[in-house]
């Protein structure tokens, strides 16, 4: 007889803390409004409440905009990596694993449910690095059926700019947050998977840059663009890969034909310098290099290849450390990871095609998974992490027809 999965309630101590420090941190750290909220006032119960995925932050607002105690599902590698992980885990957060959800996923959160609890889900599940949202898995639409209840809406706004996946500093502007309903239990039931999932996308869609222009919303601290290179690698003027440096704090600019764009409190780009601006929004100048990159992954032989320090986590210490150096591969199809890890030679072929993005930071590391292995991958050459990750999303979108 299959053993029943034990349910427990997020602990009220630690869940307390979390929620006082999100209420104190929100208003006056990152001064979050409150625009809408349709769960203020109602008793807490089975339902999902999804949210977009912006920056590091996002969760600050959840914890006390919504009533009661509620379980959130965040990154295996994030949980696991993180020194307080006992205390998440005891104030109800559950660990996922990115873009390859497995059996045991799927019962921790459906458990949550079955016992008439709250889940916070990110879909994208992987914050943005541009301002514009991650992939969202193709199974959503499925798995938001499964889950068979009420699914709520968290919109917030504002945090990208306030703390983005790439900066050296925060900053201080204004974020919102939206509580909504988006289905009902019948009318989810009655929705078919597609439309459910393009549904979601839409709702949960944001172009931080945009909204802070066209509502006039500043974030400034003197420093704008440090950071930002490392992801906008490319010139748009000369196409020269990794010619992008910073000047001042506020300008990237490229070292080979001189083009520059110096950034506003806006986030966005003007003219600097004597050749004509490109790009005004970022994500623009992102799509750009995107495209180049797709250009490469047509190619018949395409590769990307790299010597690298190998990270994994130590699930006793709840860290990352070095296991060993490999040279890691992406093809079209693939990731192969040959080296020495842990005193042993490793061999290893991973699809690719399962990945539509995969954890990174930008001019630092990237992560690959496998089963519940995940690697920390430390190129000897940290700035071509953003080209991996486009060659990775290119190579997803080809692989399943997108």
């Amino acid at each position: 007889m299959k053993k029943k999965d034990v349910y427990k309630k997020p602990n009220p101590i630690y869940y307390g803390v979390l929620k006082m420090v999100s209420c104190l941190a929100s208003k006056f750290v990152y001064n979050l409004t409150v625009e809408k909220n349709e769960l203020k006032g109602t008793k807490p119960c089975k339902r999902v409440i999804i949210c977009n995925h912006e920056s590091q932050i996002d969760f600050l607002g959840l914890y006390h905009a919504i009533p009661g105690r509620a379980h959130m599902v965040m990154s295996n590698s994030f949980l696991r990596s993180i020194k307080i992980m006992p205390i998440m885990e005891s104030a109800g957060c559950i660990g996922k694993n990115q873009f390859q959800t497995t059996v045991a996923d799927m019962r921790a959160m459906r458990n949550v449910l079955d016992n008439n609890g709250q889940l916070i889900f990110y879909p994208a599940g992987l914050m943005t690095e541009i301002g514009t949202p991650t992939p969202i898995p193709l199974a959503t639409g499925k798995t938001l059926k499964w889950f068979d209840c009420d699914i709520y809406v968290a919109k917030i706004n504002g945090t990208y700019l306030t703390s983005p996946k790439w900066a050296t500093v925060k900053r201080r502007g204004k974020t919102t947050l939206n509580v909504y309903k988006l289905y009902d239990k019948e009318t989810l039931a009655n929705t078919p998977a597609e439309e459910v999932y393009n549904t979601v996308c839409s709702h949960l869609y944001f172009n931080a840059y945009e909204t802070s222009l066209n509502n006039k919303i500043a974030y400034k601290n003197g420093n704008n663009v440090e950071g930002l290179e490392n992801v906008l690698y490319t010139c748009p003027h000369c196409k020269e890969e990794f010619s992008i440096k910073v000047k001042n704090k506020n300008t990237l600019y490229c070292e080979k034909c001189g083009y520059e764009a110096v950034s506003n409190n806006y986030g966005t780009f003007k003219q600097s310098g004597k050749l004509p601006l490109i790009y005004q929004m970022p994500p623009d100048w992102h799509a750009f290099i995107e495209s180049e990159v797709l250009k490469e992954v047509l190619k018949p032989n395409f590769k990307l290849e790299t010597n690298a320090e190998v990270h994994k986590i130590n699930d006793k210490k709840h860290c990352f450390e070095t296991v060993g150096f490999a040279t890691v591969t992406l093809d079209k199809e693939n990731f192969l990871i040959n080296g020495n890890l842990n005193g042993e030679d490793v061999n290893l072929t991973i699809w690719a095609g399962n990945f539509p993005i995969t954890p990174f930071k930008p001019g630092k590391h990237f992560e690959i998974q496998n089963g519940k292995d995940i690697f920390r991958i430390y190129p000897e050459n940290p700035k071509v992490v953003m080209k991996w990750i486009f060659a990775l999303k290119n190579i997803y979108k080809i692989s399943h027809n997108l």
